[in-house]
């Protein structure tokens, strides 16, 4: 099974919207041959940073976040409208995580106003930039569980959580 590294925004912009004005100019991005859109998630790809080969990229709502979960239920990622899943065409170790970091960094430098997460096989918060408080990363990074929040909150957005 493959691994992902995931890049969550805290935008409100339109899927389409991000990557159009986003995505496409700052990564030099095209659609996959044979891949069309699907609702509201498109494939696209782009050339590594800097690395030989090619980054496959999802850009789509983020359909992993909970709208009131209770609080032993929160994740870092629910309170990001938009996930792009970001992938390496070739597996060799430790490159795509490379790569994806290098696509978040150079996403929080086009965008330093918009909240983001960089999250490790939607396990793992790898990073964090929130706007006016900068850019985190952990060396070991805790899970985007609750039991893990402790460490990650003062990082990221934060959601409502269902207290009833």
């Amino acid at each position: 099974m493959s691994t992902v590294e995931s890049i969550f925004l805290g935008t409100d912009l339109p899927v389409q919207q991000v990557l159009d004005d986003w995505l496409v100019p700052l990564f030099g991005l095209e659609s996959v041959p044979d891949e069309p859109p699907e609702g509201e998630e498109f494939y696209v790809r782009g050339r590594a940073i800097d690395a030989d080969g090619w980054l496959g990229f999802v850009v789509r709502p983020n359909g992993y976040a909970a709208v009131a979960p209770e609080p032993d239920d929160v994740q870092a990622f629910d309170a990001y409208p938009l996930e792009i899943a970001v992938r390496y065409g070739a597996r060799i170790e430790g490159v795509q995580e490379q790569q994806a970091r290098l696509v978040f960094e150079k996403l929080v430098e086009a965008r330093p106003d918009v909240p983001m997460l960089l999250v490790h096989d939607l396990d793992r918060l790898v990073g964090a930039h929130l706007p006016g408080g900068g850019t985190q990363y952990w060396p070991e990074p805790p899970t985007v569980d609750a039991p893990d929040q402790d460490k990650w909150r003062s990082w990221v957005r934060s959601v409502p959580t269902d207290r009833t």
